[in-house]
């Protein structure tokens, strides 16, 4: 990009700044890495902010990124004007702290406030369906785009199920109004869409899409496996027809992650953000969500059990459940699937994303988000899910390169 001032030459354009809010955490050190070399191929380059709240260690990761690469910036989530500074000038704001419960109102405000696009890594069902319901508005207004949930839930379950949805529109009844358009365009070279979609097979509904999680050798930080265990905690959210409703307890089904991953084995109903995203764009009588930890059938029939449990603990005592996180913890021991299934009448599509690391996969899925957002022109704005903003086979197809993951679709 370039820029003429018009009583000298042209000179390049500087590089659009992206700031990472906890950027010294698990998932924000991993963006700021990321983000701070060019994109493989001659991507563009761009200018990180890291803002947090201790400058030392802010200043001790600036200087183990390329020089020139990062400035810091001191802000913490209960001082607004702090933040609004921080990201000041800023293209993008990645929120990487958490609790996202606590850290995605104010840090996405106070993005909206530097004129700045809003992303963040958190899956969780009941923080995300508040963003959608409290926010909306305030991010139109703003006329910028508010991106919650790129990470491994629900980003990679929203654009797998989407892309799935959008196959069997293109190769069921050609008298569905749904089939026409929508797959040709989601091969389109671009994956961010330029003007919003319609909601994909809205007269004529899926019956079913379910998206599960399932993760072997499991290595997680503390505040993750509090995380997780205050989603196995809650009454995980359905979609059913027109609502979201209560789940049953204890819901599972079995699911095939590949033999990678031990073949079938047995998934517990989860509060995952899919289900809340999914909606949005893709029209079902039913959406679920559903989690794997181990492969085997004994500790698999423990989880349910402790599924049904937790809810009854008040949300406090479920913390003592997080045992202690070395710090030195392999986190790339993990190796993790996301499967994605639709299904409407005899017609059904599945699409299947395997990987390691679920930290640098959701470090690569936020970055590369960010990234988009801060290269776009003209498109949609407000509170987006993943298929909304973007075209899901190849948004998919682009942050499998990134994130080193592979797909395996059903179909050719």
């Amino acid at each position: 990009m370039t820029s003429r001032d018009p009583s000298g030459p042209v000179r390049a354009a500087a590089p659009p700044v992206i700031a990472v809010f906890g950027a010294t955490g698990v998932v924000g050190r991993r963006v700021c890495e990321l983000l701070a070399w060019p994109e493989p191929g001659g991507g563009a380059r761009c200018e990180v902010r890291l803002v947090g709240r201790r400058r030392d260690a802010l200043a001790a990761l600036a200087a183990a990124l390329p020089a020139g690469a990062a400035r810091i910036a001191e802000a913490e989530t209960g001082d607004a004007d702090a933040l609004i500074r921080g990201f000041a000038g800023a293209r993008v704001v990645v929120n990487a702290a958490g609790p996202l419960r606590d850290t995605a109102e104010p840090v996405l405000a106070a993005a909206l406030a530097a004129g700045a696009h809003y992303v963040d890594v958190g899956g969780e069902q009941a923080v995300l369906r508040a963003l959608y319901e409290r926010c909306e508005s305030a991010v139109r207004r703003a006329g910028l785009v508010a991106l919650p949930g790129a990470g491994v839930d629900p980003a990679l379950g929203d654009l797998a199920a989407a892309w799935a949805a959008a196959q069997i529109c293109a190769t069921g009844d050609p008298r569905d109004p749904t089939a026409p358009g929508e797959p040709a365009d989601d091969r389109a070279g671009d994956p961010v869409r330029s003007a919003p979609a319609p909601r994909l097979a809205e007269d004529r509904p899926f019956d079913e899409i379910a998206v599960a999680y399932a993760f072997d050798d499991l290595v997680l930080s503390a505040g993750s496996q509090r995380a997780l265990f205050g989603a196995i905690g809650e009454r995980a959210l359905i979609w059913r027809r027109d609502r979201w409703e209560p789940g049953r307890a204890g819901d599972h089904r079995p699911i095939n992650p590949g033999s990678a991953l031990g073949g079938e084995r047995d998934a517990v109903g989860y509060a995952g953000g899919a289900v809340i995203t999914l909606p949005r764009h893709v029209a079902a009588d039913l959406v679920g969500a559903y989690l794997s930890t181990t492969r085997d059938p004994t500790a698999a029939a423990a989880l349910r059990v402790l599924a049904r449990a937790l809810p009854l603990l008040p949300r406090r005592a479920r913390g003592v459940l997080a045992p202690y996180a070395a710090p030195d913890a392999d986190y790339a021991a993990t190796q993790l699937a996301v499967v994605a299934q639709v299904r409407r009448g005899f017609s059904a599509a599945q699409i299947v994303v395997r990987g390691r690391d679920l930290y640098h996969t959701t470090a690569a899925i936020a970055a590369w988000s960010a990234r988009r957002l801060a290269e776009r022109g003209p498109g949609p704005i407000g509170m987006r899910a993943p298929g909304e903003l973007f075209h899901a086979e190849s948004a998919l197809r682009a942050i499998a390169s990134a994130a080193d993951l592979t797909i395996e679709p059903s179909f050719g």
